[in-house]
């Protein structure tokens, strides 16, 4: 399993270092020639690594051709949107994410900017909206931060800005979803608990996965003393919520009349509450991780098998990579793997476009 996961991470890996995008529909060739190559035993190798390959272009130019279509970028077009993601307020402006409502012309996900709304955006809110978009794109300097990736692989399809004018109309509210809704209430509610706006943005922070409470000075005090990845879901947070919900539940079942395994009820109760924890904080990559490997190691432990840790944290990296290519991206921004030289900056304009707005 080990090998398998690495020779086809490798191929995605491949793929991210690529200066040049492959068509979906030749992407879907190769991987389904692949697939049909894993039979012959001596073309197992490069058929692994042949279909990382293929599986990360092909969700690559998937995202590419899902992006706003180049005789809309730069106009100016009225369109009923909903907000997905709780707005994130930066002095005199909001950022948005945003998703149409019946607009054929608008990419399914967009992040706009709005200078001085009349009224607070909400999460669940829709709006019409006069919005002037463009294609994804961001310098990619060397030791930075590389905008255009992270849009890439936050799967933004558009960004833009709000037209200021009377055109802009809030049309109804709370239409988000049930987690959603619950992240708001837990937010709301510990805004009223806390002391101070500091401690409710930590709060909400660590409990949701939600940061647009936190202001710059603390991520500059956070950055300072080291602690800026306690404010991201991880691994951690995770592991802690299993290890709590596993030790309540294993004191629960001892105070029970019953001679059986208890063992194993407790952690499958733990995997319970971590995939809980971690659906209602977004299910971001290091959380999908982390409880992908609790849940195999779990169904070992329950099978009464010596439990592989080397197997369970390659199938778990292996079905994060199967599931969402684009995730892989997310090693090479946490320094994992060295940046890709190009990354993504020439699928999403032409080549002299694209080298030319590179700073060197």
């Amino acid at each position: 399993m080990v090998r398998t996961s690495l020779l086809v991470l490798a191929g995605g890996l491949a793929a991210q270092h690529s200066t040049a995008l492959l068509r979906s529909d030749f992407a879907c060739i190769l991987l389904v020639a692949s697939v049909f190559a894993l039979r012959r035993r001596t073309a197992r190798p490069a058929a692994l690594v042949a279909a990382g390959f293929a599986l990360f272009m092909l969700a690559g130019a998937n995202i590419v051709d899902g992006r706003l279509a180049p005789e809309y970028a730069g106009d100016s077009m009225l369109t009923i949107v909903r907000i997905v993601e709780f707005p994130e307020a930066r002095d005199r402006s909001v950022s948005l994410l945003v998703t149409p409502v019946e607009d054929r012309r608008i990419p399914s996900r967009v992040r706009v900017r709005w200078f001085d709304p009349p009224v607070a955006p909400l999460l669940g809110d829709v709006w019409e909206l006069e919005l002037r978009l463009r294609r994804p794109r961001g310098n990619a300097n060397p030791g930075v931060f590389d905008r255009e990736t992270w849009l890439f692989r936050e799967q933004v399809l558009a960004t833009g800005y709000v037209v200021p004018g009377k055109r802009n109309r809030l049309l109804r509210g709370g239409t988000e979803s049930a987690v959603a809704g619950f992240r708001r209430r837990f937010i709301a509610t510990a805004k009223t608990a806390a002391e101070s706006d500091e401690a409710a943005a930590v709060l909400a922070a660590i409990a949701t996965g939600e940061r647009h409470l936190v202001s710059r000075a603390q991520w500059d005090a956070f950055a300072a003393t080291g602690t800026t990845h306690l404010m991201a879901i991880s691994g951690l947070h995770v592991g802690l919520a299993a290890t709590f919900a596993f030790a309540l539940a294993f004191v629960a079942t001892g105070a029970m009349p019953s001679r059986g395994n208890r063992i194993v009820p407790a952690m499958f109760i733990g995997v319970g509450v971590a995939v809980l924890y971690a659906w209602v904080s977004g299910m971001g990559v290091p959380a999908r991780r982390a409880v992908l490997m609790l849940g195999l190691t779990a169904f070992t432990v329950a099978r009464t098998r010596q439990v592989d840790i080397g197997a369970v944290v390659a199938l778990a990296a292996l079905l994060v990579f199967v599931t969402d290519p684009v995730a892989a991206l997310a090693l090479a921004e946490h320094g994992t793997f060295p940046a890709p030289p190009m990354r993504m900056c020439c699928w999403s304009v032409n080549w002299p476009t694209c080298t030319a707005r590179r700073r060197r």
